[in-house]
């Protein structure tokens, strides 16, 4: 394995804690989704214009193994997809935190998906926990305060947790399958990350059109945002994660990742103002267990173990 994919690795997970920050404050002002399929075309294409600079034509990622670009790009459209859409779509902004955190399921999930995908191997009850604690994070995150209230919510405002739940489901799959389905950890590959995220902001285009939204405005602000967002958690931060768990110390990102969703409801809390409440902090903090529980779960390969499956 490689120390400088694993450092590129932590290097997009410190990243992506600005995700629900800048992105729910450009969504409220340039427009739920509007917001979000414009970073996610600027993202791609500053990606494009990266790539380029490399020698890589867009068309070079067509030669990737076939499942992988249809499998893991799948994957990716579907998580962007959900991810931006719930976010924007969150009732306020508390609720976005909420929505954050929900998709910080992904860590413990991704540790859970090794075991059938990558071959790892764990023990079983002490796995089971650490879902179970994730789970009851988000859990107690969902009910909330008591000023908010669970039994007001209707089809419309849980559809976000609906759909954030769903991201991380996606990205804990897309980030083992990404190992298991790519090229080889040290042969040269084209970076698909382009072409995943341009195919994400036409699928959210299409939810877009599909569904109507108030006309937002291009604020100094808005702009400055979706350039934070575009070249940060998008341009940079994907292709990084991509090398990462294709080549760098999987156990290693897995266990950094868990700690993502308290610098993230951190950033996210700073940045639209809002003082999490008591329910929100001890579901953070009990996803972040649940991670860390799951993570212990994994046996510890010997000497002339694999430790990760093969691109075949």
């Amino acid at each position: 394995m490689s120390r400088a994919a694993t450092a590129q690795g932590l290097s997009a997970l410190a990243l992506w804690a600005s995700t629900v920050a800048l992105s729910r404050s450009l969504s409220e002002t340039a427009g739920a989704l509007t917001g979000a399929c414009a970073a996610l075309a600027a993202g791609g294409a500053l990606s494009l214009a990266v790539a380029a600079v490399r020698g890589q034509a867009p068309w070079q990622a067509l030669r990737l193994p076939p499942r992988y670009l249809a499998g893991c790009g799948a994957l990716f459209v579907g998580y962007m997809a959900s991810l931006y859409a719930a976010i924007g779509l969150a009732a306020d902004r508390p609720t976005a935190l909420v929505v954050g955190l929900l998709n910080y399921l992904w860590p413990p999930l991704m540790v859970a998906f090794s075991v059938p995908l990558l071959g790892q191997r764990a023990r079983g009850s002490v796995l089971f926990l650490g879902c179970a604690l994730a789970l009851a994070g988000t859990g107690v995150a969902v009910v909330g305060d008591g000023d908010a209230a669970w039994a007001q919510l209707g089809a419309r405002s849980a559809a976000p947790l609906v759909l954030a739940a769903v991201a991380g489901v996606l990205w804990a799959l897309y980030s083992n399958l990404a190992r298991r389905w790519g090229p080889a950890p040290g042969a040269p590959a084209a970076d698909a990350v382009p072409l995943f995220l341009l195919l994400s902001a036409g699928a959210l285009l299409l939810v877009r059109l599909a569904l109507p939204e108030e006309h937002g405005s291009w604020t100094g602000r808005a702009l400055a945002e979706l350039a934070a967002l575009a070249l940060g958690p998008m341009a940079v931060a994907y292709p990084l994660w991509e090398r990462g768990v294709r080549a760098g110390d999987h156990a290693l990102l897995g266990l950094a990742s868990f700690f993502v969703p308290v610098l993230s409801l951190a950033i996210a809390s700073a940045w639209l103002g809002v003082v999490p409440g008591p329910r929100l902090a001890v579901g953070c903090a009990l996803v972040v267990a649940g991670a860390l529980v799951s993570r212990a779960s994994l046996a510890r390969p010997g000497p002339g173990s694999a430790t990760q499956a093969s691109s075949g």
